[in-house]
């Protein structure tokens, strides 16, 4: 989803109502639960880039992601 489609969706509601995230887990319980921040950030967890399912221009030299940001958003789930 990009950012234009997300906007595209939350323009049907008021803007003063609330956002939460919704997950569920293998177990099939939900979890509804607010947004704790919405961050412009490198898509991967932090590593050396040595995934084999990765195109290799992702990372630079020094193991460095280099590739698109995105837009997170994090639920505190853990």
């Amino acid at each position: 989803m990009t950012v234009k489609e997300l906007i595209e969706i939350l323009s049907q509601y008021d803007p003063e109502t609330e956002v939460m995230g919704m997950v569920t887990d293998p177990t099939d319980w939900t979890y509804k639960v607010d947004i704790q921040s919405v961050e412009y950030d490198n898509p991967l967890d932090d590593g050396d880039g040595d995934d084999g399912d990765i195109d290799d221009d992702t990372f630079n030299e020094d193991g460095e992601y280099v590739g698109p940001k995105v837009v997170l958003i994090n639920l505190g789930i853990v």
